[in-house]
């Protein structure tokens, strides 16, 4: 089954945007939610996931972890042999969902995980106000037993056959109609342990900053850059289509993450600012640094894309996921 880029549309009950001819199609946030970007697949990390240990260069996290000279997201080999550390440096918790969907309020950070999707599809349970990123609710009984313990945020998701499904978070609050921005610059990337039904093909980690975040005031987009007068928006017949830098599971656009899968274990992932790239089918629009600009993050999101035939016809990918123990790496 080959995986190919999928369109996201702006709200669950409207049509998609339209995918770009021989591109594929491009993602778009929906509602008051963060934007997934790009299309296809995402991926670990070889650097922190394999060959590095767990979290933080210095601290409780140590240079090379508890889990030895492999990572969470190296080989199957490795993952079996080694159980990675944890990271516990409690500045750096994102969340760990031990009593709820909400970010650890830490450096300025407060918010909730949400969920979103194309507008063929379905979550179990549903979302209490699906165009609002309300929290979502967690699973209290499972949970990663190698760090944090019960408590982890679970998606189960079916019928996305459009573009496919997605779990996000804001770094910080909404300011009126638009996401505000996060300073994560003394961080390298994002940790996060997960497990699922079944392993996930198809799956990316995005990161939006203020550049290709569609919700952002352009005001403040301005006065970064006098140049730039329009945000970023996810429609791959505009000028300013764009993607937010990612990192993609098993595709050949990202090396580093080719081998990297979500299975039916428990397992740390890691993912590196300095890895991200914007999705090659929707890149079109980006600073002249051409770069995630981590000064001015809005969020992550985790998302997974419907399978795509040799046609490039959409069909659903299901899957049932669990998250836990997302942490910034020092």
């Amino acid at each position: 089954m080959t995986i190919r880029p999928a369109c996201m549309f702006l709200v669950l009950s409207v049509a998609g945007l339209g995918c770009g001819s021989g591109n594929g199609p491009n993602p778009g946030p929906k509602g008051a939610q963060a934007a997934a970007g790009g299309s296809t697949g995402a991926g670990g990390v070889a650097g922190t996931s394999g060959s590095t240990g767990a979290g933080g260069s210095a601290g409780a996290g140590g240079a090379t972890g508890a889990g030895g000279s492999t990572g969470a997201g190296g080989t199957a080999a490795a993952d079996a042999a080694v159980v990675p550390s944890c990271i516990t440096i409690a500045d750096d918790l994102i969340a760990d969902f031990t009593n709820d969907g909400g970010l650890s309020l830490v450096d300025g950070r407060s918010g909730g995980f949400y969920v979103y999707g194309d507008a063929n599809g379905a979550f179990d349970p549903p979302p209490a106000d699906p165009d609002a990123g309300v929290s979502y609710p967690i699973d209290t009984t499972t949970g990663n037993t190698y760090c944090s313990g019960p408590g982890s945020f679970h998606v189960k998701a079916s019928g996305f056959s459009l573009w496919g499904a997605a779990l996000a978070a804001d770094f910080v609050p909404k300011q009126g109609d638009f996401k505000g921005t996060y300073d994560a610059s003394k961080y390298k990337g994002v940790s996060f342990w997960a497990k699922a039904a079944a392993p996930i093909a198809g799956m990316l980690v995005s990161f939006p900053d203020i550049y290709t975040s569609h919700e952002v005031d352009p005001a403040a987009l301005a006065a970064l850059d006098s140049t730039l007068t329009q945000t970023c928006v996810y429609n791959a017949f505009a000028t300013n289509n764009c993607s937010p830098y990612l990192v993609k599971f098993g595709d050949g656009q990202f090396p580093l993450y080719a081998t990297y899968q979500v299975g039916t274990t428990w397992k740390r992932f890691d993912v590196l600012f300095a890895d991200t790239q914007q999705d090659k089918y929707n890149a079109g629009y980006h600073t002249a640094a051409n770069k995630i600009d981590t000064t001015h993050l809005t969020g992550m999101a985790i998302q997974v894309n419907a399978h795509y035939d040799a046609a490039g016809n959409p069909s659903a990918n299901d899957f049932e996921l669990w998250i836990d123990d997302v942490n910034f790496i020092e």
